[in-house]
């Protein structure tokens, strides 16, 4: 009877030792306050990301499919636009800690190379127009939605990758050529540098797959038809800015 005794006793103190030590270091200051502290960081967390980024494009815009130049000893216009500078909005909407929703609402241009139009009027046209290399900046205005995937969706650093598709406006008030608008598949690489004070820095790196028409006009190559084109863009985006957490 006395080993039952000793072996309940023994028991109670077993179950009841490490309730007693987390009630005694619940109850220090310092570890309370940095327990609350964190929980209360991580719980007031907002399901909503709103970023400003400014973004370098680099394209190689080559037209595919042009017809055989016409002039005899002419070559087929090559590249069509040189590099690309915007900015964009984007809102990253959270239906977990680790699966979000973003779309953005960019704004950009592209300068194009003013031999390109040259080279269509020697290869296709008669004209000598001096014009040809004015005014060529194609307006772009893309518009992107996309699933993402927050690795680690905690603490400072939170890298993430993604995926979507995109429409891109395109527009210019060039004399020599028009171009149709866009659209295609993107592929999303990025990372958040979160503050404590509601704000983060953010780095992006997008790479669209997107292809459009453009056409030569018949004023400019001096001939009574367009030579048109498919243009490949797929630009690869590099976009870097700030944010706020809702």
């Amino acid at each position: 009877m006395k080993i039952l005794k000793n072996l309940i006793l023994a028991s109670i103190v077993a179950i009841s030792t490490p309730a007693l030590a987390s009630k005694v270091k619940d109850n220090n200051p310092d570890t309370a306050a940095k327990k609350d502290y964190y929980a209360n960081y991580y719980d007031e967390e907002g399901s909503l990301l709103f970023k400003i980024r400014g973004f370098y494009a680099s394209t190689q815009a080559k037209a595919k499919d042009l017809p055989a130049p016409t002039n005899a000893g002419a070559a087929k216009p090559g590249r069509i636009a040189q590099n690309g500078y915007g900015f964009d909005t984007a809102m990253t909407i959270f239906a977990t800690d680790n699966i979000a929703a973003e779309i953005s609402l960019g704004l950009g241009f592209y300068k194009t190379k003013i031999s390109v139009v040259q080279s269509a009027i020697a290869a296709y046209g008669t004209s000598t127009a001096k014009s040809a290399g004015k005014r060529n900046e194609i307006l772009m205005v893309p518009v992107t939605m996309a699933l993402q995937y927050h690795i680690a969706p905690f603490g400072g650093i939170r890298p993430y990758v993604g995926g979507g598709y995109n429409g891109t406006y395109m527009y210019t008030r060039s004399k020599s050529f028009k171009v149709n608008s866009g659209h295609g598949p993107v592929i999303q690489l990025g990372v958040d540098f979160i503050a404590k004070d509601d704000t983060l820095f953010t780095l992006d790196l997008r790479q669209y797959f997107l292809k459009s028409k453009l056409a030569f006009k018949k004023g400019v190559l001096g001939t009574d038809e367009n030579v048109s084109s498919t243009v490949t863009w797929n630009p690869l985006v590099i976009s870097a800015g700030f944010g706020f957490k809702f």
